[in-house]
């Protein structure tokens, strides 16, 4: 028999095999979508890392209105030859000229001087100069660049990168995670269905044999105490098959949970009968893991990400250099007319942060026992990796050994119950010796139902320990 095709269900319901529900649980996991939007978020890092690399430009705007516009004031009078209104530029002395420079050079500048602070020559009062207009705007544009920051910039970019590594190898752990629970789930319900048709057919059973020795015992043929353990037997196996048919429906919802299935829709499980696969060798799979496994890939990729944190953070004692230029519109002008202007700068600054309370140094510190931290939880892991594949391989030789054991059990328990039958029919042994063999028959039913659940479970187990993808264990 190639498969078998558990608990046929209505027309139009979901039929399954153990690949589509890995399948449909893969697609609408919720750790695994959390963990892909890990990797947008690790990826997003990455890009503003990347980006703190280039230029940067950035614009500013703004308006001031002065209350008192600043000013200055001169007392003219004594530009002026005092209060008796004497002219100001009369009493050069040529002597004190610079050579080459003529007295009426002298006087046309004192003029023109004394005309610029004192619009009115004859004012001999107190003259004010205001400094600027009461309505004033900006605009600013500023393009800077970072030329040498220490190597943290390039520092942050390598651990950011290696974040999306660590966050990818998370997506793959997770996936391994739900294909598991996914099998897990199929397989068990797949038992506890069989489980509860091996416990109704016990009933079955038991009240036909109930009736059978009723009307023995009318005539005579049985005791009464006999009628009377048989129909003991008979509530406690009623008492199993509920259980067991409560076993079924709570797996079931486990499945539906797992797989995220309706609840009011009808489910069939097509279960194939187990292949044996020819394994490679312990070591071979210990090696394989080493390179599969996702949650050391994340582990190894979180270590470099915590070393290159680390580098980040001393690189903040070395010098910064930065370049910026500015292009600015202001108004008023600078001959203080209500007019735009632009002018335009460039700078060139270096900074070198001597001491700063140590904030580097704890930054380094702490990335350090971060990466030691990620270093001993990687070796734990891999120490114990090997013993984790050993006890998945021997967990999958012995569910074949305990199947070749389950059905010779169950073809002796038959041929047992079979045997005590007749016996039973010739008066040569007693009802207890008959529900003994009836009783057993039954526990074989269940061990064989476990021991073909637990081959294709260890089997998932070892894909697990080894580290094998979804689609590739399939």
């Amino acid at each position: 028999m190639i498969a078998l095709l558990l608990l046929l269900g209505p027309a139009g319901a979901v039929t399954l095999t153990v690949d589509q529900a890995v399948a449909i649980a893969l697609d609408g996991s919720h750790g695994v979508a959390a963990a892909r939007a890990g990797v947008d978020a690790a990826q997003a890092d990455a890009r503003k890392a990347t980006l703190a690399l280039g230029p940067s430009l950035t614009g500013a705007a703004g308006y001031t209105r002065l209350d008192q516009v600043p000013y200055v004031e001169f007392d003219t009078s004594a530009f002026l030859g005092g209060s008796t209104g004497g002219d100001a530029c009369a009493d050069i002395d040529e002597e004190t000229l610079p050579d080459g420079f003529t007295l009426e050079m002298a006087q046309g500048l004192c003029e023109l001087i004394v005309g610029w602070m004192t619009p009115d020559m004859g004012d001999a009062g107190v003259s004010r100069i205001e400094m600027g207009l009461q309505d004033n705007y900006f605009a600013k544009l500023t393009l800077e660049q970072v030329v040498f920051a220490g190597g943290a910039l390039h520092r942050s970019r390598l651990a950011a990168r290696k974040m999306v590594t660590a966050s990818e190898a998370e997506v793959r752990r997770a996936r391994q995670e739900v294909a598991y629970s996914a099998t897990e789930a199929f397989y068990a319900l797949a038992m506890a269905r069989q489980g509860a048709v091996v416990g109704r057919q016990a009933v079955e059973t038991l009240d036909a044999y109930v009736a059978d020795l009723q009307n023995l015992v009318d005539v005579g043929m049985a005791s009464r105490a006999d009628l009377l353990s048989t129909q003991a037997r008979q509530s406690q196996a009623r008492l199993d098959a509920l259980r067991a048919a409560h076993g079924a429906s709570l797996a079931e919802t486990m499945l539906r949970a797992t797989l995220g299935l309706p609840p009011d829709e009808p489910v069939e499980l097509v279960v194939s009968e187990p292949t044996r696969e020819a394994l490679p060798p312990r070591d071979e799979l210990v090696a394989t893991a080493l390179q599969r496994r996702p949650d050391l890939a994340r582990l190894d990729a979180s270590i470099d990400a915590m070393g290159h944190y680390g580098a980040a953070a001393w690189s903040s004692w070395l010098p910064a250099v930065v370049v910026q230029g500015n292009l600015n519109w202001k108004n008023p002008n600078y001959a203080l007319e209500p007019e735009w202007y632009r002018s335009a700068d460039l700078t060139v600054a270096g900074s070198w942060s001597f001491w700063d309370r140590g904030v580097a140094l704890s930054g380094a510190a702490g990335a350090r026992a971060q990466r030691t931290q990620l270093v001993e939880q990687r070796s734990l892991l891999a120490d114990y990796l090997a013993v984790e594949i050993e006890a998945a391989l021997g967990g999958y030789e012995e569910a074949w050994a305990e199947l070749e054991v389950a059905t010779l059990g169950l073809s002796q328990a038959e041929e047992a119950l079979r045997l005590e039958q007749d016996r039973f029919a010739q008066g040569m042994v007693q009802n207890a010796e008959l529900l003994a063999a009836q009783a057993a028959v039954s526990g074989a039913q269940v061990s064989l139902l476990q021991a073909r659940t637990r081959i294709p479970l260890a089997r998932a187990a070892l894909d697990k320990a080894v580290g094998t993808d979804p689609e590739v264990s399939r």
